[in-house]
Order: C-alpha cells, then structure tokens, then sequence
C-alpha cells in the first residue's frame, strides 16, 4: 500500500510503549528522544492515545502535530530509481527494470531510506565492487535503516547478513521490507548499538552511519578483524577527520566514492 498522505505525530513527555489497541495498521512506529516519546499513526488517534495515557499514567500528553507524508523526507515521493545494477522500486509499482538489473521492494515507512541519497548509492556502487571482486559470505551491516543495503548484499550472493539499527522507526521499514523480498529468514534484524556488535564475525562490514559512530568502530579491536569495510555518512566537512583516524588503523583506503559533496570509502584489511 501507498504511503499515507498525513503524518499525525504526538508528543508525550515520558519514555512509553503503546498498547496493542493503538499498536494497530495506522501506527507506524514510536521514536523516542531524550525523556520525551513521538507516537506516529496515519490517522488521528489524538483521543485514543489521550485516553490510554489518562487511564494509566504512562506519560503526560505534551503536543500533537500534522504534516504531509511528502514533507518528511525532504519533500522528495518515493519513485522507482536505477543505480549501480539495482532498481529500487516502491512496493505500490509494478518494477520495470532493465536486462540484468535486481529489483529491490521497498517501502520507506517514517525512516530515511528511500535510496535517493548520496551515501546509499555509494555504498550501492562499492559494494558491487567487493562482490564482483571477492564475494564474501556474511556482511554485517551497521545502521542498516531501511535495510536496502541488506537486501542489496543479499542479491549480490551473501549467505547470511546482520542487520543492525538504533532507531525503532527505521528497524520497522527494514521488516518490512525483508518480507518484502522474502528474504526474513536469511538477515538478522536487530534493534541495538551498532558499536555493541561490531564484534561480530564477517567478511565484509558495512557502516552508513555518523561519523562519531564511525570513529568509535575504528577504536573496537574486534571491529577491524573483518576483510573488507565500507564506510559512509560522510559529507566533505567531515572527510578529512574521518581520513586521518583511518590511516592510523590497521585498514588500508582503497577507493573514495563522492557526489554531491558527499562520501562513501572502501578499505580492506592491510
């Protein structure tokens, strides 16, 4: 189905889990910040979700706000795209991809994933790179959001993925979109800290993440055993501290992807 047209957003100061009477097809998922949660639905459930939180003193009723699905992810609809062998194609169209080209489904829910941005189609480009060159078995795959580049290591002939992802909205749209692309049983997804499983065994790591994350991996032992690594998230301003930490670890940068003034790094093991 369609994405909703309106986005309704309440804003309860307290850390909460809504009930399964509201936790129904309109609720698409809770984000929680600092000592306030963000319950979102694609329907008004202003008086529902007052009524739970007058009944059980779960939280305090702070705000509601409206807004265009369109607006949340930079005003941009999600469209069907081709970039770097993939066609990514919305799960309300009919995919109408080129000779060779592998169909990724996807439904972008409240996450930022829709593969239009800089550092997705970099790291779509490279990981091409590393599977057309040395095909590894499992991936790990830190801050999967989405989980298009899951689902892309997936096609490419992974074996097995570890999907992680801090953020509940995002963790959704990847469950999603695994049942999308019957591919459930073969990612494992998990809500968690990227930097408490960096320990985890793989020939290839992904990490599309900020860039004080991407600096705490590079300071894990265990997280600079795999063989390959692509890294992203990196606009320019940040490139040249994120440079200098590499170079003094054990990774060896081979290839440095940009557009628009954004980056995507391949390194491997020296």
């Amino acid at each position: 189905m369609p994405p909703p047209e309106k986005l309704y957003i309440y804003e309860i100061e307290g850390r909460v889990e809504p009930p399964p009477e509201l936790a129904g097809a309109d609720f698409l998922g809770c984000w929680r910040e600092g000592d306030y949660s963000y319950l979102f639905f694609g329907t008004p459930r202003k008086a529902q979700v007052k009524a739970w939180l007058s009944a059980t003193g779960a939280g305090r009723y702070s705000s509601e706000t409206q807004i265009n699905y369109s607006e949340w992810e930079d005003g941009k609809p999600l469209q069907a795209a081709s970039m770097a062998g993939f066609h990514l194609c919305p799960v309300w169209e009919e995919p109408q991809p080129a000779p060779a080209e592998i169909v990724i489904r996807l439904e972008p829910g409240l996450a930022f994933g829709s593969g239009y941005h800089p550092t997705t189609q970099g790291c779509l480009a490279l990981l091409r790179q590393v599977f057309a060159t040395d095909p590894p078995r499992r991936v790990l795959d830190l801050g999967t959001g989405t989980g298009i580049l899951a689902l892309a290591s997936m096609a490419l002939g992974a074996e097995r993925v570890v999907a992680v992802e801090y953020n509940e909205l995002a963790v959704r749209s990847a469950a999603r979109n695994l049942k999308h692309n019957q591919r459930e049983g073969e990612v494992l997804l998990l809500q968690a800290d990227a930097r408490h499983f960096a320990h985890l065994p793989a020939e290839l790591a992904l990490a599309n993440i900020h860039l004080d994350v991407l600096l705490d991996l590079l300071d894990i032992p265990e997280f600079l055993n795999k063989k390959w690594y692509i890294f992203s998230g990196l606009p320019g301003t940040q490139m040249a501290q994120f440079t200098a930490r590499l170079q003094a670890s054990p990774l060896q940068m081979l290839v440095t992807w940009s557009e628009n003034l954004w980056f995507s790094v391949l390194a491997k093991k020296a």
